[in-house]
């Protein structure tokens, strides 16, 4: 059964505590939680990052996904505070030697680990890494801020990436909705990271509970 991934992308500790603490009061929904960390240099905005959060010790198993230069750099301070998953943008690497780098990196510190890929990034550019990692995220916005249109060309790109893989995860960040979020499972999803849908929404357990409901829905 395809999983939700609540999202987190915030600038404000207040507001990260705010959101963390009414994500866990729904933790009966969802399996893990998904902490977007965005450094102004891969990207021009900013939220907070690694260690400003401190320890968390929650019921669900928590991602970070590092939308930065050098995500490696974060990946100890994340273990600390409680991240069991990293994720990192593969546009973000200057070359391939730094992705094996990195994905090695997080095996050392015992972390489950990812690679994000943008909307125009082909598949076959990460084709030599699919079995070396957990994870592999398609970004079906382009990265930066939540509440951005959803690019439908994702439902093909999951498909091919599913045969090129039957074991890596696969999980899509961004524009995840109801409707949207069906068709996401059908073509093969494991993971749907959705941030705005919930955090936005006028109640964010119902909100889950439909998108849950989408997913299930024949």
């Amino acid at each position: 059964m395809t999983e939700i991934s609540p999202a987190i992308l915030t600038n404000d500790i207040s507001d990260f505590r705010k959101k963390y603490a009414e994500l866990f009061a729904l933790s009966h929904h969802f399996k893990e939680l998904h902490v977007d960390f965005i450094d102004g240099k891969f990207l021009p905005n900013r939220t907070i990052m690694p260690g400003q959060d401190c320890r968390l010790k929650p019921p669900f198993r928590l991602t970070a996904h590092f939308m930065t230069l050098n995500p490696a750099q974060y990946f100890a301070i994340a273990k600390n505070d409680g991240y069991s998953t990293v994720i990192f943008q593969f546009e973000a690497m200057p070359n391939e030697a730094e992705v094996d780098r990195t994905v090695d990196l997080a095996r050392t510190l015992g972390l489950r680990v990812g690679i994000a890929v943008n909307p125009e990034t082909k598949l076959f550019a990460i084709a030599k890494f699919i079995d070396k990692v957990d994870v592999i995220q398609l970004m079906a916005i382009h990265p930066g801020a939540q509440g951005r249109e959803f690019l439908s060309e994702i439902y093909e790109k999951i498909r091919e990436l599913r045969q090129l893989s039957k074991n890596v995860i696969i999980s899509v960040d961004g524009g995840v909705k109801v409707g949207i979020a069906r068709q996401l499972s059908k073509a093969g999803a494991d993971i749907l990271v959705a941030g705005s849908a919930i955090l936005r929404s006028e109640d964010e357990d119902l909100a889950i509970e439909a998108l849950r409901a989408d997913i299930e829905t024949k």
